[in-house]
């Protein structure tokens, strides 16, 4: 199956070069982690309280400060993704503990990704609100859902298939929309069986964290850190190992 061929070989991927992972990895989380407990801890703190329904709200003059660390958070995130997309594909192997800082294809990855939110933003409009409003008004509710449904995985589906433009992105290869569906023309079934791989592994990895911190809260903790970071790595190795696999042809 070539959705679980995808999702082992990336896995296979991370665990196969964690020094590697880990050097490219940590310096971006630790900088996160400080700036977390040091600033964004507080001023969430601040920032949130109840209004006089009792409903949480945010202090809108704590906005500006809380979108810019968000900002700061997705660069450190992308700072990561980046530099193992190049990893991978370029076999540019990182020389020390502090990974390049590529501000220009960090830009361009966030670029792209605008670009595919907008695309999905108005294709999820058009498909899935023209089905949910015809088959509301034709079918029985029953039905009206399986179609949503089925729109909605349609949708994915969609995403799927313009994926690889992120790791081109990251690498500096122009990969126009109407390439990356081409090169990715009849995955439908693949990008379904992935997905339903990547949530049994998921709940997979939250019964495990629940039984730990149930047996030993703090080794529950940074079991819960260790998979959240390897499972960021994996998915972030997917898009690599689609761009790889269906742009270039390398074999899985």
């Amino acid at each position: 199956m070539i959705s679980w061929k995808i999702f082992s070989h990336s896995l296979n991927m991370v665990l196969r070069n964690w020094r590697d992972a880990l050097r490219i990895a940590l310096v971006p989380v630790l900088i996160g982690v400080v700036l977390f407990v040091a600033f964004l801890g507080g001023l969430m703190s601040e920032a949130m309280h109840m209004d006089a329904n009792g409903v949480p709200s945010v202090d809108p003059a704590l906005a500006g400060p809380l979108f810019l660390a968000a900002v700061v958070f997705i660069i450190l995130e992308l700072w990561v993704f980046v530099n193992w997309h190049r990893f991978v594909l370029l076999e540019e192997y990182p020389q020390g503990w502090i990974p390049p800082f590529r501000g220009g294809r960090i830009l361009a990855y966030i670029g792209v990704s605008l670009i595919l939110a907008l695309v999905m933003g108005l294709v999820s409009a058009v498909v899935i609100g023209m089905v949910v409003m015809m088959s509301a008004a034709v079918f029985p509710p029953v039905i009206a859902m399986i179609l949503a449904i089925a729109a909605f995985v349609l949708v994915g589906v969609f995403l799927f298939r313009l994926l690889p433009m992120l790791p081109a992105a990251a690498i500096g290869e122009r990969l126009s929309m109407s390439q990356s569906l081409q090169a990715t023309r009849g995955t439908a079934g693949t990008a379904i069986m992935l997905f339903v791989v990547l949530i049994l592994v998921q709940l997979l990895l939250q019964f495990i964290v629940g039984a730990s911190m149930m047996v030993f809260a703090p080794l529950g903790f940074i079991f819960s850190l260790g998979a959240a970071l390897v499972m960021t790595l994996v998915n972030v190795s997917i898009l690599t190992t689609l761009y790889g696999h269906y742009v270039q042809g390398r074999p899985i």
